[in-house]
């Protein structure tokens, strides 16, 4: 299998996942128990996908899903320590499955292109959607449940996408990558 077809069938596999991926890492952004660095990146990663944020709008199907989850995979690979620590072994478990799987994202984009996605995903947390960033969520019960509400809204109402034209969709997400993160 070309290299191409086999990164168009990881890409599928995350954007049917992405409902449930996205559940794991609102577990992550309320307990409270969790280190706060942790639970701050969660809620950056979960602001992006509030959609104002995207790097590629999510109506271009299915180029603009895959960003969403290739975010999750970031967060995943730069949380994985504090991951492993958890004691809730479901989520434990997804989320160093999505840091291993960020490998594969690593080498779709090459280490300029990387790089310059996980600076992307470290500086969510600071990025303000409908008014709220990070700190303002986790200093505030209620604009945390909130900000829960709006996700489950987001996720109850998704709808995924087919990747059909595996070849198309590679070099369109590449070509919007590389346009958005390096120039």
């Amino acid at each position: 299998m070309d290299k191409t077809k086999e990164y168009a069938n990881h890409f599928q596999k995350w954007i049917d996942n992405y409902a449930d991926d996205t559940r794991i890492i609102m577990a992550v952004a309320q307990d409270s128990a969790l280190p706060a660095e942790f639970r701050r990146l969660a809620i950056g990663t979960l602001n992006y996908n509030l959609k104002q944020l995207d790097l590629i709008p999510d109506f271009y199907t299915p180029v603009g899903l895959i960003d969403d989850a290739m975010i999750i995979r970031v967060f995943a690979r730069l949380t994985l320590d504090d991951a492993i620590q958890m004691s809730d072994d479901r989520i434990k478990r997804r989320i160093v499955q999505m840091a291993e799987e960020d490998a594969v994202l690593q080498e779709f984009c090459g280490e300029v292109l990387y790089n310059a996605l996980v600076k992307y995903v470290k500086a969510q947390p600071d990025r303000k959607v409908r008014q709220r960033d990070a700190k303002i969520v986790m200093e505030n019960p209620s604009i945390m449940k909130e900000f829960m509400d709006d996700l489950e809204l987001e996720i109850r109402g998704y709808e995924g996408s087919l990747i059909e034209n595996h070849e198309e969709v590679i070099k369109d997400l590449k070509s919007f990558l590389k346009l958005k993160l390096v120039g």
